[in-house]
């Protein structure tokens, strides 16, 4: 015999009368329980279901079903109260381990924004690092500019000089009376210069270009 031709001899039903069966349970030594409620719930009927078929009503006792429910049944067949305390315990614990996960998480978070921020301040540091020291060669580059700005400042100054001396002795000597002809050479104050161009100084430079030219 079938659980569902059981269960409607057990209510003492005709087969042809439709039931239907709202609760069926197994307690946690095995036994059958069933009931025409929806639930295990205060005042509702239950019964234990044989393998033949019949039916009884529940002891009075504490029961304990397959998936925790615990129940007291003071009155034969019927349910006087409900023990929810393992529902709510495994609740609880469900609550804990939620908490405990989203603890982790946010501590996870948190070290990744930490980690984040420390990477930022180092690059901006690195950046930094970087522009100082380019900021330093852009100085250097200029002083040394500058520095050669002024030394041909100073070498045209004294060509200038040298120009005006040339050109007031020329002027002196076309002035003076002579029986020969006053030849005036661009290398009479100009000594022969024997050294390597390469290790001239400026004024020796000018010289040397102006003797040859």
């Amino acid at each position: 015999m079938d659980l569902k031709k059981q269960i409607l001899s057990a209510l003492g039903l005709d087969k042809e009368e439709e039931v239907k069966l709202e609760f069926q349970a197994k307690l946690i030594d095995g036994t059958i329980i069933v009931s025409k409620a929806a639930e295990l719930a205060e005042g509702v009927e239950v019964m234990i279901l044989a393998e033949d078929g019949s039916t009884m009503p529940v002891p009075v006792g504490t029961y304990e079903t397959e998936d925790g429910v615990e129940f007291k049944v003071e009155k034969e067949g019927i349910v006087a109260s409900m023990d929810k305390k393992e529902v709510e315990k495994e609740d609880e614990d469900e609550t804990e381990e939620t908490e405990e996960v989203e603890a982790v998480e946010e501590e996870e978070m948190s070290e990744e924004v930490k980690s984040e921020n420390f990477d930022k301040k180092a690059l901006i540091e690195e950046i930094g690092a970087v522009i100082k020291e380019l900021l330093e060669e852009v100085r250097s580059d200029v002083s040394r500019l500058s520095s050669e700005l002024e030394e041909m400042k100073d070498l045209n100054g004294e060509l200038t000089t040298e120009k005006e001396e040339l050109q007031s002795q020329i002027v002196e000597l076309s002035k003076k009376p002579a029986t020969k002809p006053v030849e005036v050479s661009k290398f009479n104050e100009t000594k022969t210069n024997t050294k390597p161009y390469a290790s001239m100084n400026s004024k020796e430079r000018f010289y040397y270009n102006l003797n040859n030219n």
